[in-house]
């Protein structure tokens, strides 16, 4: 199976980040924001108008059977309502794209993005610090490519959008991991679950 293009996603109910690539040469090739209704709508007016956002914005890039979408995985949470609201933006993210037969493998987990993407091993550091080492590295990585898509590329600009910079950090480690799906011809849900533990050595 060859996919085409990876879209990642940083979930959010407020705004959430989308970062495209292309799985063929690793590029960055398109991102953005999905802002719903304030906080003041109430919750299924506000996930009912983040449908129809997902669904334009997939209808405007054309995603469908070629492409894949991973999301980025839920983290601990202190409040458990948030966690469920943040759920439900996946959900909608994830149904939509399959309704499109784009493929679904799973979700990327932040620290796993932290460890292999940002090289931040050990005891959690702070989610200022974390940010900050994460507005450097897209800067640095993908900082000409931003540009070429019309967002300034400087740090003090890419703290202002903090989604689109975890999205496309979600996007790095998930088009590598197709990338080597379709490399080595094996089932690319075994690159974003359990399964891929058992090919450690071609990752």
């Amino acid at each position: 199976m060859t996919f085409s293009r990876v879209m990642a996603i940083d979930p959010s109910l407020t705004c959430s980040g989308w970062a495209l690539f292309d799985v063929r040469n690793l590029r960055l090739i398109g991102v953005g924001k999905i802002r719903t209704l304030p906080a003041r709508e109430g919750l299924s007016k506000r996930l009912v108008v983040l449908q129809g956002k997902v669904e334009q914005l997939f209808n405007k890039l054309n995603l469908n059977g070629n492409d894949v979408l991973i999301c980025e995985a839920p983290t601990t949470m202190r409040d458990p309502k948030a966690a469920f609201k943040v759920e439900q933006v996946r959900g909608i993210f994830e149904a939509v794209a399959r309704s499109r037969q784009v493929r679904v493998p799973g979700r990327l987990n932040p620290r796993t993005v932290q460890y292999e993407v940002m090289g931040i091993k050990g005891r959690q550091l702070p989610r200022a610090e974390v940010k900050e080492i994460a507005v450097r590295i897209v800067g640095a990585l993908y900082g000409d490519q931003i540009t070429k898509l019309g967002l300034v590329s400087d740090g003090e600009n890419l703290k202002r959008h903090q989604d689109i910079v975890d999205a496309i950090l979600v996007g790095s480690l998930a088009v590598s991991r197709v990338r080597s799906a379709v490399d080595t011809d094996l089932p690319v849900e075994d690159f974003f679950d359990q399964g891929r533990k058992n090919h450690q050595g071609v990752l």
